[in-house]
C-alpha cells in the first residue's frame, strides 16, 4: 500500500470568513497497459463560505494520474486510489487543504507528497500534457466496461493546524508539480537515463510516456507520478 498526500490551495480571493461545509468527491477509471496499471481522474472539492456579508460556493479538483508498474503491483484486482481522510487549515482568508489517498494493491512504501500548489509562468505545462497525452496509444481497459468510484469524506468544520509528514525533496528550478505530473525542460546534455535517474522512475516508461521523442535542449518531458 503506498500512502499519499496532496496538497491544495482552494484561492478564495482572501473572503473566507466561515467554512460552513466542505466535501472531497473522487472519480478513477482504471486502465492496464504494457508495463503496468494507471489510475486516471480527479478530485473534485466542492464547499460553501461565507464572507462578512454573503455565502458562496467554491469548486476545485486535482487531476490524476498515477502509475504502477507491474513489478510494484502486488494483486491487480485490488489495485485502486481512495480517498481516505482530508485535513484543511485557513490561511488569509483561503483554504489550505491536505488530502489522504492510499493505492491499494501495490507494495508498501514511505509516504509521498504532491504539492498541487506551484505553477510556472513560463510554460503551460496543463497544455503541454493535454498535447501528449493525445499522442497516446489506446489503452485496453481492465474491465469492459469503465469503473467509476466516487467517495464523498465529510469532516466536522474547525481551524486547525495539520501537522504532515516531512519529505526531503532536490531543489531543480525548471522542474514542477501539477497534480500528480511532473515536467521538466530539458537542459544540455540532457538524456532520458540521466532525467530517469533523477527523478527515480524506470527509463524505459519514460521513454514510452514521451513516446521516446528526441530530446533536445528546451524541450518538455512528462514525468508522470509513478510507484
Amino acid at each position: 500500500m503506498q500512502k499519499i498526500y496532496f496538497k491544495k490551495m482552494v484561492d478564495l480571493n482572501h473572503q473566507l470568513h466561515e467554512l460552513i461545509s466542505i466535501s472531497v468527491d473522487e472519480s478513477i477509471r482504471y486502465k492496464m497497459e504494457t508495463n503496468g496499471m494507471r489510475a486516471v481522474g480527479s478530485i473534485m472539492i466542492n464547499g460553501e463560505y461565507k464572507d462578512t456579508q454573503e455565502k458562496h460556493q467554491f469548486h476545485e479538483t486535482i487531476d490524476l494520474d498515477i502509475f504502477a508498474l507491474f513489478e510494484k503491483i502486488t494483486d491487480k484486482r485490488d489495485f485502486h486510489v481512495k480517498v481516505e481522510d482530508f485535513d484543511y487549515h485557513l490561511v488569509d482568508g483561503n483554504l489550505s487543504l491536505v488530502i489522504q489517498a492510499y493505492v491499494y494493491g501495490v507494495l508498501d512504501d514511505e509516504d509521498r507528497v504532491v504539492d498541487t500548489v506551484t505553477r510556472n509562468e513560463e510554460v503551460d505545462p496543463a497544455e503541454e500534457i493535454e498535447k501528449l497525452l493525445r499522442e497516446e496509444e489506446k489503452i485496453v481497459d481492465v474491465i469492459p466496461e469503465t469503473k467509476e468510484v466516487t467517495i464523498q469524506q465529510t469532516r466536522p468544520l474547525e481551524d486547525k493546524q495539520v501537522d504532515m509528514p516531512v519529505q526531503e525533496s532536490e531543489d531543480v528550478n525548471s522542474d514542477e508539480d501539477l497534480g500528480t505530473y511532473y515536467f521538466y525542460v530539458v537542459q544540455d546534455g540532457d538524456s532520458y537515463e540521466t532525467i530517469a535517474r533523477h527523478y527515480k522512475v524506470d527509463e524505459y516508461a519514460l521513454k514510452q510516456y514521451n513516446h521516446e521523442r528526441s530530446l533536445t535542449q528546451g524541450t518538455i518531458v512528462i514525468i508522470p507520478y509513478m510507484i
